[in-house]
């Protein structure tokens, strides 16, 4: 679906991401994980155009269209955000508008959407979430799990072919991490997408297919969940995943 090739980043004299080659297909869940500040984050912010990589290319393999992603000028910047949907860690939605008004913008206002056909969409994608009861509720009015929830429908909303998760249960207590989570794997189940940044081992191990584990910047170890956790190839990894009691 997606390759990344040579993807570099720094920040100043801070090498952040160092030559990440990278690649998902369809119906993959892939959970990134490591230490903070490994380059996990920046790794999504790159993808998404979010930040602007020293160097790398991203090719959309179904069709073969390439891209710079240094040198990306505006509209082809938006034509790789139209495959993707981002879901922040701290849900980034509008204060001013219901839950079902945030899931609507994205649609009236880039995809250009009838505002009827606007709003069927958002509120099949809000009960998709199971907050179909709280629709016409404003952000203040609903809990740290339940706006993570919206921000995921409003992702969906935009019908991408990749969801990009940041961190999305890290500004959660708990019990609102797990109504969030069981989202997050009903998604995987319906074969969604998806790759998760997440300090989740329990959920990485349950619902992701595939593990990037990334230390310094770098890729230490990429493979399919069950082999990663029960047999991991790296003494890295190893070290990381006795640290983290997985």
């Amino acid at each position: 679906m997606f390759s990344i090739k040579g993807l570099n980043k720094s920040y100043d004299t801070n090498k952040v991401l160092n030559d990440i080659d990278f690649h998902i297909d369809k119906g993959e869940v892939v959970a990134v994980i490591g230490p903070s500040g490994s380059g996990k984050t920046t790794l999504l912010r790159c993808l998404s155009f979010l930040e602007k990589a020293d160097s790398g290319r991203i090719v959309i393999d179904e069709t073969g269209e390439e891209y710079d992603m240094h040198s990306a000028s505006h509209a082809e910047i938006r034509s790789v955000r139209r495959h993707m949907g981002f879901v922040f860690q701290s849900f980034n939605l509008f204060k001013n508008m219901t839950a079902l008004g945030n899931c609507m913008e994205g649609l009236v206002t880039a995809r250009h959407m009838k505002k009827e056909e606007a709003e069927d969409k958002a509120r099949a994608m809000l009960e998709k979430v199971g907050l179909s009861d709280r629709m016409n509720h404003y952000p203040d009015e609903l809990s740290g799990g339940q706006q993570q929830r919206v921000a995921i429908a409003r992702a969906l909303s935009l019908d991408p072919d990749l969801i990009l998760l940041d961190e999305p249960t890290s500004a959660l207590d708990p019990e609102l991490t797990i109504e969030v989570l069981d989202t997050v794997r009903k998604l995987a189940k319906e074969g969604t997408t998806m790759i998760v940044v997440t300090h989740e081992m329990s959920f990485a191990k349950e619902a992701a297919s595939r593990i990037v584990f990334i230390e310094d910047g770098e890729i230490v170890e990429d493979g399919l969940a069950e082999e990663f956790f029960e047999n991991p190839s790296e003494e890295r990894t190893r070290e990381f995943l006795n640290r983290t009691g997985t």
